[in-house]
């Protein structure tokens, strides 16, 4: 199945209308939003990624439409130097949702479930751990999986000096190390917390050994 038939086949379920226009003009719409400006990780490879993950646990949602719809829009806005892109992509799933003729209760879902990814609190209800933990769970992979996020990650900030960029870089590592458990639920903090926990320790040597240590 394409990207595209997959949100036909959304927007089909949570539409009012049903029809394929509304999904063809709002698939170029969020096609175009993941495009520009050009991006190295929060792009819709990465949203592909986050979707297939989210099959493996979508029997664990409440609204797992409402979670997919948050999936498939909560990097749509994504600028660098600024620090609101999730209320920002939420403001825009609020749009498309509105072609779609959604009703008000799922669009409301689908924003709060959007703003869970900022990843500045714990997560209060099923659904947002659920949708939290997807989008964090790049960080269990593979050491190469993981060496290739982060590289993503830095070219998205290449206009960044580098020890600037380390400094950012490390002060959200310590974060992420010093929370008691980085996943929001049960499943994935037992496949993933033990990996997840390695890779960004390594990583965070890695920008020590060159800058030393960072926020403590």
């Amino acid at each position: 199945m394409t990207m595209h038939d997959r949100w036909d086949r959304l927007c089909a379920r949570v539409g009012a209308f049903g029809s394929a226009s509304e999904a063809d003009l709002t698939y170029e719409m969020i096609s175009t939003l993941y495009a520009n400006p050009s991006r190295a990780y929060h792009n819709l490879e990465h949203i592909a990624w986050c979707l297939r993950a989210f099959d493996e646990v979508s029997r664990l949602a409440e609204h797992p439409d409402a979670c997919e719809f948050a999936l498939w829009l909560h990097d749509c806005v994504f600028i660098p130097e600024r620090p609101d892109n999730e209320a920002r992509s939420a403001e825009a799933a609020t749009m498309i949702a509105g072609l779609l003729g959604c009703e008000n209760a799922f669009v409301e879902l689908v924003r709060e479930l959007i703003l869970v990814t900022k990843h500045d609190s714990c997560p209060v209800d099923p659904d947002s751990a659920l949708v939290s933990d997807v989008d964090l769970a790049v960080l269990g992979g593979s050491e190469e999986e993981y060496a290739k996020y982060a590289a993503s990650i830095r070219a998205e900030f290449s206009f960044a000096p580098e020890e600037m960029y380390a400094r950012g870089r490390m002060a959200f590592l310590h974060r992420m190390l010093d929370r008691e458990e980085i996943f929001s639920t049960a499943w994935y903090r037992s496949t993933l917390e033990k990996r997840a926990r390695a890779n960004m320790q390594r990583e965070l040597e890695g920008w020590e050994d060159r800058y030393g240590e960072g926020e403590e």
